[in-house]
């Protein structure tokens, strides 16, 4: 049974019958208890049941003698009778003597008061006369209680009037309200609604959900007891605290008991409605040992506190997470003690954490990017940013994509060790096994790891010590053609729920990541465009320079010769002069018609306008022919060739005049920087492929030059060379027609060793829709030639003695002596074409480079020296260097022959010490009154007051 009361005692008389039927119809609630209504009728009126039963909510019985007194029953006591409410919970039921009603309700009421006690409730009703004044005394003298209906609304006021004057209504109510007083008090099991009580309860009226559940609380339960004897401060500031849009809650006395709002409650989640009533070390342990001190120290000082954004371990929904709030602490006082606080709780987390990860977005947006910073210095950053807020981030992987998406390298890890089970260097795509990686690079679509791998067991990283459970892998930045670039692994707080703001920031990470990366490749290609360019322009720059060397030489040897035979009268013409002049001329000329068809050829390759011409070839047969055009030049130079092309046993398809081109590319290299020992040419056959082996025992070529060696226009500075000759492009065409082919070129080299470079091409040809063939055999025999004539051009003139005068010539400048000329240049024909010449004025000793020059100036002096500047082994201004430096040549005149026809290098001959700078081609007539000019002064410098007199 509910509540204090056990059982309900009505009396009633004149107007009673309306009274009981709105009473009894409006109960809301069954109220669990019997209740007993004694009424004034007469021996005539026997439909009181009916008509008290068509209204009430209860069944209507009458009581009768020794019958039980039902609960959830309104038992009538029958007219004229007295009825007895006995202590073994039945009826007595007897006639009245001298068959009045007067008395009854007292006897109904004192019998009661016997049984029932202190958990008796009687109402007095309408009704004339004292009936119920004597038995509601009994009633109050037994503990119970009594309730009286208001004068004002009684049909007639002598029963409720008598009880109340008499004192004996505990409660004086209007009948409209008794049913609700039943509902309260006997339904509910509430406290009677005394005047102080209702007052008490107006504390929870305005509170909303909190306040309604406050108000349903038997408060006389627990710690703080009835809420009638709740402090008056208590009240109002609770008052105040339920209504209010703020989260405040009420810690009272010492045990600071916590009561809260409608907004506190939304704080605390799954904390409510536990903690409701319960002290604050009960209902929040896992701050306690924050909060103890902090409430000692208002306690002590009297004075309230305010924290801003404080980190709050909070348990929500049986997890713990992170929080920060806001507290302000207020002391409550009764008179000058403190039995209270008033907490007002904003919660910032969401403000706390908003903040914090846009700082992280502002620094991977901003962060010092440079220009010149790479991927990796951008993986750098990234990895330094995300391990300052390991609250939000307690693990991070940032992996590469290849551009096939094939396979990631891990390119930063925070919180994790490279190389761990977490964090392998390096995954496939398709056999990634530690986060879901090719379904993100695949689709571009993040995915949620919920639940790490059992390999992630013990793994504790970021603040808390809980292991993290949850992981977000995203795509990052896209390559070129569309394709994911970079994956990033974040790991979710343990304490933080996966929500919308938290997934949001990890897209955004991903996405800034991506658009960093993106920028940093950006920058790089432009760095490497930019790179490429300015190597593009020093390699034209370069390249340009030497074609004007190897055009302006043959050109100066195609029409000087011309141009002495047709100075010269017809009659003085002798046969044999113009045969040589005719032959320097043409062999020149096909020199610059062999460079021409060069660059041509490298044009039409780049631009892939040159196409395979191809055919069954006896590849060892034509391998063999094509060395043997360098047998003669090679046996010349002391060296060896080596042919080891064994037949193969089938055919190969090739185009044969792009072989050619290979194959005499290569000797021609291997002869130009091989000095002693000996040139291979060899030819294997492969499963799938014809191999071509051309090794040498030359100078070799150092590492930092081998990746630059098949690039166009490169020449390797200072290499040792039988000339300085060439446009640069003989290894790049190499490279060039075997790619035409599908094959490859390799090279290996060890300085001061020599070098070996492998050609592979595969043995089956794509043949094109449309072959072509080669329509000028011819030139291909001319080509072959050319190579040769100039291999054989390397060679002459490089011994020394052979080039000089065996007379010792005249002291210079001496009367009737010729002066003496030094000619320095290493191509035959232009050192041949300057001697004839020079020689009908001068007498000429010619040499093939520096270092021969300055051992013939060891061996004489001479009244000038006339010098080419790009030569091997020693150059011209190297030369004309070493001749300032020593003190019996410093003063012979230096006059410089060059193609290089810039003013920057005009500029450079005349500030390293040349007296004169004659850029090719030149005439015969400006030679020689150069060289007659340079011989004057330098007579004048010798005797200047010749010239004086003169």
């Amino acid at each position: 049974m509910a509540g204090r009361y056990q059982g309900v005692v009505v009396g009633s008389s004149l107007g009673g019958i309306e009274a009981l039927q709105l009473v009894l119809g409006r109960v809301q609630r069954l109220i669990g208890v019997p209740i007993v209504v004694a009424h004034h009728i007469g021996p005539s009126v026997s439909r009181l049941e009916k008509v008290l039963g068509r209204t009430s909510r209860l069944p209507v019985r009458w009581a009768t003698d020794g019958g039980p007194v039902e609960p959830n029953v309104v038992h009538l006591c029958p007219p004229r009778s007295l009825v007895r409410w006995e202590p073994d919970g039945t009826f007595t039921v007897r006639r009245h003597e001298g068959g009045s009603s007067l008395g009854l309700v007292d006897e109904l009421f004192s019998s009661a008061a016997d049984a029932l006690g202190h958990h008796l409730l009687a109402v007095v009703l309408t009704g004339a006369g004292s009936d119920g004044t004597a038995g509601a005394r009994v009633v109050r003298d037994a503990g119970g209680t009594v309730v009286a209906e208001d004068e004002e609304t009684a049909t007639a006021s002598g029963m409720p009037g008598s009880v109340v004057r008499a004192g004996l209504a505990d409660l004086v109510l209007p009948l409209a309200e008794i049913p609700g007083m039943l509902d309260r008090v006997i339904g509910l099991g509430r406290s009677l609604p005394l005047p102080e009580l209702l007052a008490a309860e107006a504390v929870f009226a305005a509170g909303g959900e909190m306040g309604a559940l406050m108000a349903a609380t038997d408060w006389a339960r627990s710690a703080l007891g009835p809420v009638e004897r709740w402090s008056p401060v208590l009240r109002s500031t609770l008052a105040m605290a339920l209504g209010s849009d703020l989260a405040m809650c009420v810690l009272w006395g010492r045990d600071l008991v916590l009561l809260y709002n409608d907004a506190y409650r939304d704080i605390i989640g799954g904390k409510h409605p536990t903690v409701l009533g319960r002290s604050a070390a009960s209902a929040f342990p896992e701050t306690a040992h924050l909060n103890d001190p902090l409430f000692q120290r208002i306690r002590d000082t009297g004075r309230g506190l305010l924290q801003r954004d404080q980190p709050t371990p909070y348990m929500r929904d049986g997890e713990l997470e992170e929080a920060f709030f806001t507290f302000s602490y207020s002391p409550l006082y009764e008179g000058s003690e403190i039995v209270g606080l008033l907490a007002t709780v904003v919660d910032t987390t969401h403000q706390v954490q908003a903040g914090r990860r846009l700082r992280v977005l502002h620094r991977l947006a901003t962060g010092g990017l440079d220009d010149g910073d790479a991927e990796s210095a951008v993986c750098d950053r990234v990895a330094a940013v995300l391990a300052d807020d390991p609250e939000d981030v307690p693990f991070a992987l940032l992996y590469l994509v290849d551009r096939v998406g094939a396979e990631l390298h891990l390119a930063a890890a925070v919180g994790l060790e490279p190389g761990s089970v977490a964090a392998p260097r390096r995954m496939s795509v398709s056999e990634a096994t530690a986060w879901p990686i090719s379904a993100v690079v695949r689709r571009a679509e993040p995915r949620v790891v919920d639940g790490l791998p059992d390999g992630f067991r013990g793994l504790v990283c970021g603040p808390y010590p809980e292991q993290p459970t949850k992981a977000l892998v995203l795509p990052a930045g896209r390559h070129s053609d569309g394709s994911t670039a970079a994956v990033v692994v974040l790991g979710a707080s343990a304490r933080i729920p996966l929500a919308v703001a938290y997934r949001s920031f990890f897209e955004l990470v991903a996405e800034q990541v991506g658009a960093s990366l993106t920028a940093a490749r950006r920058r790089q290609e432009a760095r490497e465009r930019i790179a490429a360019l300015t190597a593009l322009d020093r390699d034209k720059t370069e390249f340009f320079a030497g074609v004007s060397h190897e055009f302006r030489t043959p050109l100066t040897l195609t029409l000087g010769p011309l141009e002495q035979l047709l100075d010269t009268p017809v009659a003085d013409l002798r046969p044999d002069e113009v045969h040589t002049a005719v032959r320097v001329a043409h062999r020149n000329a096909l020199r610059l018609l062999r460079l021409v068809n060069t660059l041509l050829e490298f044009a039409q390759l780049e631009q892939g306008r040159r196409r395979l011409r191809l055919e069954d070839v006896d590849l060892a047969a034509l391998t063999t022919d094509l060395a043997g055009v360098f047998r003669s030049a090679v046996e010349k130079a002391g060296l060896e060739l080596v042919v080891d092309c064994p037949p193969l046993p089938r055919t190969v398809t090739v185009d044969p005049e792009m072989w050619e081109r290979i194959v005499l590319n290569l000797i021609s290299n291997a002869l130009k920087h091989t000095f002693t020992g000996s040139i291979t040419v060899a030819l294997r056959p492969l499963p799938n492929h014809v191999e071509l082996e051309v090794a040498d025992t030359g100078i070799g070529i150092a590492d930092d030059q081998l990746p630059l060696l098949f690039t166009r226009f490169h020449r390797v500075r200072g290499a040792r060379a039988r000339s300085h000759e060439g446009s640069g492009l003989g290894l790049a065409l190499v490279q060039q027609l075997a790619r035409l082919h599908r094959g490859t070129v390799r090279v290996r080299s060890t300085l001061g060793v020599g070098s070996r470079f492998t050609v592979w091409l595969p043995l089956n040809q794509r043949r094109p829709a449309d072959p072509t063939t080669d329509d000028h055999p011819e030139a291909r025999n001319e080509h072959r030639r050319a190579f040769a004539e100039e291999a054989e051009l390397w060679l002459n003139g490089h011994d020394l003695p052979a080039g000089i005068q065996d007379a010792a010539p005249p002291a210079p400048g001496l009367p009737g002596r010729k002066p003496t000329v030094l000619l320095v240049d290493d191509n035959p024909d232009m050192r041949d074409y300057v001697r004839r010449l020079l020689s009908d004025r001068y007498e000429v000793t010619a040499v093939a480079d520096g270092r021969q020059a300055l051992d013939a100036l060891v061996e004489r002096g001479f009244d000038l020296v006339l010098s080419d500047v790009m030569m091997p082994e020693l150059d011209g201004l190297a030369l004309l260097a070493r001749i300032r430096t020593d003190p019996r040549h410093r003063a012979t005149p230096v006059i410089l022959l060059t193609a290089l026809a810039d003013p920057g290098s005009t500029v450079a001959g005349l500030a390293a010490g040349a007296h004169d700078y004659i850029v090719k081609p030149f005439t015969a007539r400006e030679l020689i009154a150069r060289v007659e000019a340079q011989l004057a002064l330098a007579r004048l410098r010798a005797d200047p007051g010749r010239g004086t007199s003169s």
